[in-house]
């Protein structure tokens, strides 16, 4: 963490507001290494979590926001659950800073619209929280695309698995049900799914066909959930999202084309191409990356937010991706809850 600058040059300064669990394994370490910005402070109501977030990095704890602007705070880093998000992101660009909020940005596009417009009204800078389209294996998926290698029309296997069950975590249990409470599951970890297709098709959904389960009654909402989507463009996407199981398998991420095949697979952090030339020749590239997925994607996603807070530009995962991801999750969620297919 780089020495506090008081002139409003040098290092963004930066409050860290929800200090739990996505916090502290992500967005502070993030805050930590980068050279770009200075941590003067964090927010949280939960005693405990500032408490051992002060602690950790040295530096003071608050309750609100107006302390951290009065030490000097510039930018705010929101990681909150997605219901509550709404509320401190506005409070945040009403104090005049510049937002990285986690995603989803909200649990309704009502309160997500309203965000958009502050932003906007205001002449702030939101950048939503994607981190997972900064990886090194997505870009490559996207290069690939946009070189024809892969060709069109295209169709996406997305798959998320995460979140796993054990009924004497009662933190987590209990975590997680409150996510449940506001949506599916497909809500909070498809919006990452919703986010990769918008980024690597271009295009808008035009039909959405869902289903879901809750796998144990005492679950507050769908656990699991599978989605099939169609794209303006021709493309198509099975995705499937699951929480609260005994265990988490790999989720799936793959890309079929005329003209090659791309997979990207997470924990061995690698994505391969695999294309076939006129003579027959099959082609295989492939590309690695060594560091941890979760502190590329953190620091790749800060600096952006960095870079675009000083040069005022519209953040890649601006609000208006938010938006889009959200719409998507509104329809998954109306067609598996209603037994309909979405159709824009």
């Amino acid at each position: 963490m780089t020495t506090a600058d008081t002139t409003g040059a040098g290092p963004l300064r930066v409050v860290q507001v929800g200090c739990g669990d996505i916090a502290t394994t992500g967005h502070l370490p993030a805050l930590d290494r980068s050279p770009a910005v200075t941590l003067v402070g964090v927010v949280d109501v939960v005693a405990e979590h500032r408490d051992a977030a002060a602690a950790a990095y040295g530096v003071p704890a608050w309750t609100e926001l107006g302390p951290a602007v009065a030490a000097g705070a510039r930018a705010a880093v929101v990681a909150v659950p997605p219901h509550v998000a709404p509320s401190l992101t506005l409070a945040a660009i009403d104090a005049g800073l510049d937002v990285l909020c986690e995603k989803p940005m909200a649990v309704d596009l009502a309160s997500a619209r309203k965000v958009h417009d502050a932003a906007r009204a205001a002449g702030r800078i939101v950048q939503i929280g994607f981190k997972n389209r900064f990886s090194p294996l997505v870009r490559a998926a996207r290069r690939w695309l946009d070189d024809g290698l892969i060709g069109s029309p295209a169709v996406y296997t997305l798959g998320g698995f995460d979140e796993r069950y054990d009924a004497a975590d009662t933190v987590h249990v209990g975590r997680i049900q409150e996510f449940l409470a506001h949506g599916p599951s497909y809500l909070h970890e498809g919006a990452h799914l919703a986010d990769y297709l918008a980024y690597l098709t271009g295009a808008t959904p035009v039909r959405v066909r869902a289903t879901g389960v809750r796998s144990q009654p005492r679950f507050h909402g769908e656990n699991f959930v599978s989605a099939l989507v169609d794209y303006a463009n021709g493309d198509a996407a099975r995705m499937e999202v699951g929480w609260f199981f005994p265990s988490s398998p790999k989720g799936e991420f793959r890309i079929l084309g005329p003209r090659g095949v791309a997979l990207i697979d997470r924990p061995e952090q690698v994505a391969t191409l695999t294309t076939r030339d006129d003579d027959g020749t099959l082609r295989t590239e492939e590309v690695r990356f060594e560091r941890p997925w979760n502190d590329e994607c953190f620091d790749r996603q800060l600096a952006h937010f960095a870079e675009c807070v000083r040069t005022r530009a519209e953040p890649e995962t601006s609000t208006a991706a938010g938006l889009a991801s959200l719409r998507l999750g509104a329809a998954v969620t109306e067609s598996l809850r209603e037994g309909t297919v979405v159709v824009w």
